[in-house]
This record gives structure tokens, sequence and C-alpha cells, in this order.
């Protein structure tokens, strides 16, 4: 019985360990490189570090992810796969159970492409704000410029004159 209790309560303090020894990285800005080699998207097919990115529209958590399916309803979603914009999601804090069985199947029924960030090494370095959505552009895979959205009327307008209308 003694023996359990302990067992119980060293399995209760390890999420704080793994929380205490995640290392805090500072933002990337203007001028920094953003590099994507290694994410796939919903449907496995990984990322094709060859092209050249222009915008990157990146969420993470439930908010800004329903503010950008909001707005990219909006958008002719070509550009998408002609790579003008790359959706990014950070879906590192999903338990893997749920993102296997039920996230990542219900995103296959979306008609753009998302890139998954699934351990979180990319999206902590990209600049975000909580519930807002990012959009960087991008040139020579430099950011540019960053901008912060919060509602999808702004966000909308900013995806059309990337993309165009639908």
């Amino acid at each position: 019985m003694k023996r359990a209790i302990t067992v119980l309560a060293l399995a209760a303090c390890l999420p704080l360990v793994g929380c205490a020894s995640k290392t805090i990285t500072e933002p990337l800005v203007v001028g920094d490189r953003i590099a994507l080699e290694g994410l796939s998207n919903q449907y496995g097919e990984t990322f094709d570090s060859g092209s050249e990115l222009k915008n990157l529209l990146f969420v993470t958590g439930m908010g800004a992810k329903d503010l950008a399916q909001t707005s990219l309803k909006s958008i002719d979603k070509n550009c998408m796969e002609q790579g003008e914009l790359v959706y990014l999601a950070d879906i590192s804090g999903m338990p893997s159970l749920i993102s296997k069985m039920v996230a990542i199947p219900k995103m296959k029924n979306y008609d753009y492409p998302i890139l998954l960030d699934k351990e979180g090494s990319i999206s902590a370095k990209l600049p975000a704000k909580e519930d807002q959505v990012t959009l960087v552009k991008l040139d020579q895979n430099m950011i540019h410029s960053t901008q912060f959205f919060a509602d999808s009327i702004t966000l909308t307008q900013a995806l059309i004159s990337v993309c165009g209308q639908k």
C-alpha cells in the first residue's frame, strides 16, 4: 500500500518536471529565416522545402483556429496549393491520441492543406498572441513583417489581398 501511494505521488509530479524543463525561446523577428522542413500536413505529405514561402498563416489554440477557419471560407484556396499562403497549426499541446483519432481525421475534410507542428519545435519560435491568428509575410523565407488578427473581418481582408476572393 505504501509503495502504491509513493508511485502515485511520483506519477503526479512528472508533469511538473516536464514543464520545468521546457526551454523558452525568443520569437523570430524581422530578418530571421523561417524553416518548415520536417513538417507534414494532415494527409501525411511532407512540406516541400524547395519552394519559397511568401505568407505564413499561423495558429495556436482553438480560438485562433476558429478565426482562421472562418476567414479561409472566403478566399481562393488555389493560392494555398501554389504556396502563396501556407497554413501552420501548432498541435503540440494536444494529446497524441486525440490528434490521431479525432483532430487529424477531421482536418482531412478541409479543402486546404494544414501543416502540423506536432512537436511544437517550430511553433515555439514563431510570434504569437493568445486567441489571435499570426500572418507572417516573407521574402526569400525571411520575415518581412508580422501581423496579428483578433477578428475575422480584418483577417479575411488580409487573406483576400494575398489569395483573392472565392
